[in-house]
């Protein structure tokens, strides 16, 4: 089953089930977003997997987006794999991990690939739309107090100016 979603004007946001057994795309009119959001839920309730899927349509759409996020969940949204090989795979895969499930760290990563790319069929996606989100915008994490992105100072713009 395959949906263009980009002609259509909508976000894929998921999946639901129709009858109990088959399931069909959970789409939004992109038409009905607001200036502001806010997802609320209980802890494990889906707000990081829906705030990321609402935010990757966005990109795809050419819909600005600034995300402001403690926790440091959200930079998930930077693991972009169009072609879905081991190799995109292993810089994030913990050695220990694969160790113990009696794998080398390549055989951990290509099963990794593997369960992205069943995991994206399943979810009525494609390769092509994860490169299509790849090139659709500029993602940039900015890291106050850490080199693990742009550093960015938010304190010392609150120092007195000068006489």
């Amino acid at each position: 089953m395959t949906f263009d979603y980009e002609n259509l004007k909508l976000f894929y946001i998921g999946r639901e089930k129709t009858n109990g057994q088959n399931f069909a795309p959970l789409v939004y009119k992109n038409k009905d977003l607001t200036t502001h959001a806010a997802i609320i839920g209980m802890t494990g309730s889906g707000k990081t997997g829906l705030g990321i899927s609402l935010l990757e349509e966005a990109a795809i759409d050419n819909i600005p987006s600034i995300i402001i996020d403690p926790k440091g969940d959200m930079g998930n949204l930077l693991l972009t794999f169009p072609n879905l090989q081991g190799s995109d795979f292993e810089p994030w895969i913990e050695e220990q991990d694969a160790t113990n499930n009696g794998l080398t760290l390549q055989e951990h990563a290509q099963n990794t690939a593997k369960l992205w790319e069943r995991g994206i069929q399943e979810d009525f996606q494609s390769k092509e739309r994860i490169a299509k989100l790849k090139d659709s915008a500029d993602f940039t994490i900015y890291t106050p107090g850490s080199t693990s992105g742009v550093q960015i100072s938010i304190l010392s713009s609150f120092k007195a100016p000068p006489r």
